[in-house]
């Protein structure tokens, strides 16, 4: 059990109970952020073989059931790191200009929490989304398109990504990779540190991301003839269009952008193989991360989270990607370790959500709990994995340059319910329902059958609710911060959404994203909240 845990039902999140300590008596965190592994891993069952991951698993606590609030890097990080859901980040893909100018400033980042507090605190690798801050030590560059090998460096220049295979086998080694140096980054400041003051360590990284390339001895670990075919291997049946956007087709050479069409079975093989050779390769820049955290001699009073921004499909519902609202887009690895206060061999079924990682690492460590952040820590079941928690998490996902339509998506412990509405209005367009006790593949879109109309009005009604009626009984969460303006997009990968955006409501950028959001305002006739109140 979770020692030092005292389980208090208050109207936020538990109380902590060691307030009067000094900041050099608190423990030390590291917090490790993966890009893009879904949680087929062999420490649930899966195929993905990563053992270092599976024994940090058996250190501590897995939860088999973590979502995350948008399946997207930028929206996810956004909610991971600031503690807020989508709403009030504004975050779609890319940035927004509202989180990065107006409300991060405001409520700062996991980083911000603990640099305030006395921690020494440090960033490698990818942890925000094309922004950096103060504690950003050190962020290594790919080769061209994120590939490593020569050749296919020298590909990508001559012929433009559009044109070259998604994935390589490399024989260089390990240490060509980002992900290498990023762990040999973090190791190298771990074991300089002397203990004097407790550290909060964010270590990011980028595989199984896109291109999906691993040194050689990663995809030798792999028997391609035993990789199951993805299922189901087309859209789910009675599911609409929104449910996916294929628009990964777009960016390499895959055996066919067409995304009406199939992969062959020996193609989509390939590419589940070259996904499970990218994340073993980043399982075992963990396993080095890991071992210099106890080289270092500080690794028996820290406390340790590890998580993946979203999921990935690899096939199922005929997709290959994320920014969708199925199971294996939203579902992530999270497992929480700490020697002597956490218990080893935990596997809770919780429902828990990527927004509860900020309150669980300052409770933990014996803060108050932000009253503005909108997640739960999870201290409570790391006491008692059992226990009733959450009866239901929130994501969402929406479609077009400027978010013309939102898919809202309600997971409990059987079902999965969606909504697709037009924004704004909300008038509803398309809805979904899977039963993953009966399908667990999500085969079969329910929302029509005479036999589910009942559960899918029900959990319509709960949908609507809000996440606050889905919180464990005796908690509470007293937030009330002002939902975001829609995402007018920031930098250079917003370009063509801002464009969209100005073709729609008129103005220009040089007017700046406050006058923009003023000009869709006029045109939709809805007031959109542009500043935030701390």
């Amino acid at each position: 059990m979770f020692r030092r845990y005292l389980l208090v039902l208050c109207s936020l999140c538990a109380l902590p109970v060691s307030g009067d300590l000094l900041a050099e008596d608190r423990p030390n965190v590291l917090f490790i952020m993966i890009d893009d592994l879904n949680a087929d891993i062999s420490a649930v069952g899966g195929p993905i073989q990563t053992p270092n991951i599976d024994a940090l698993a058996s250190r501590g606590a897995l939860f088999s059931k973590m979502y995350v609030q948008q399946p997207v890097c930028s929206a996810s990080r956004a909610s991971i790191l600031t503690g807020l859901r989508p709403d009030t980040t504004g975050v779609n893909y890319p940035y927004s200009s509202y989180f990065v100018e107006e409300l991060q400033p405001k409520v700062g980042i996991i980083s911000d929490f603990f640099h305030e507090k006395g921690y020494n605190v440090k960033q490698f690798g990818k942890v925000h989304h094309g922004i950096d801050n103060k504690f950003q030590l050190t962020k290594p560059k790919s080769g061209a398109g994120g590939f490593v090998s020569k050749d296919r460096i020298k590909q990508f220049k001559e012929l433009g990504k559009a044109q070259v295979p998604p994935y390589e086998k490399v024989v260089e080694g390990e240490e060509a990779f980002i992900d290498y140096k990023i762990a040999t980054d973090a190791v190298r400041d771990l074991k300089s540190l002397d203990g004097e003051k407790p550290f909060c360590y964010i270590v990011g990284f980028q595989k199984p991301h896109l291109p999906f390339s691993a040194p050689k001895e990663f995809w030798d670990m792999y028997d391609r003839e035993r990789i199951a075919q993805p299922v189901p291997v087309g859209l789910a049946s009675g599911t609409s269009h929104y449910a996916v956007d294929q628009y990964y087709l777009k960016q390499y050479r895959w055996e066919t952008g067409d995304p009406a069409k199939s992969f062959s079975p020996p193609y989509a093989s390939k590419i589940r193989h070259a996904y499970y050779a990218s994340a073993s390769f980043v399982d075992a820049q963990i396993g080095r991360l890991l071992d210099g955290l106890e080289e270092s001699g500080l690794a028996q009073n820290t406390i340790i989270a590890l998580i993946s921004d979203h999921g990935f499909l690899l096939g199922e519902q005929n997709y290959w990607g994320k920014t969708n609202l199925f199971e294996n887009g939203l579902k992530v690895p999270f497992i929480m370790a700490w020697p002597g206060e956490i218990d080893e061999g935990i596997r809770s079924d919780a429902l828990v959500e990527a927004v509860d990682v900020f309150p669980t690492l300052v409770d933990l460590t014996g803060f108050d709990v932000p009253r503005h952040l909108e997640g739960t820590s999870v201290g409570p079941v790391l006491s008692d994995p059992d226990m009733d928690w959450k009866r239901g998490v929130f994501s969402q996902q929406p479609r077009g340059n400027v978010s013309e339509v939102e898919g809202i998506s309600l997971r409990t412990d059987r079902y999965r319910y969606t909504e697709w509405v037009e924004m704004p209005g909300g008038t509803v367009l398309e809805r979904e329902l899977y039963d993953y006790e009966a399908d667990p593949s999500e085969s079969r879109n329910l929302v029509n059958d005479s036999e589910f109309a009942i559960i899918a009005e029900n959990l319509a009604g709960e949908l609507r609710s809000g996440w606050k009626a889905m919180l464990p009984e005796g908690y509470g969460n007293d937030s009330c911060n002002p939902p975001a303006p829609p995402s007018y997009a920031w930098g250079n990968e917003g370009k063509s959404r801002r464009a969209a955006w100005h073709e729609l409501f008129g103005g220009e950028e040089s007017e700046g994203w406050r006058r923009a959001t003023e000009r869709r305002s006029s045109v939709e006739g809805v007031q959109y909240t542009i500043e935030f109140e701390k």
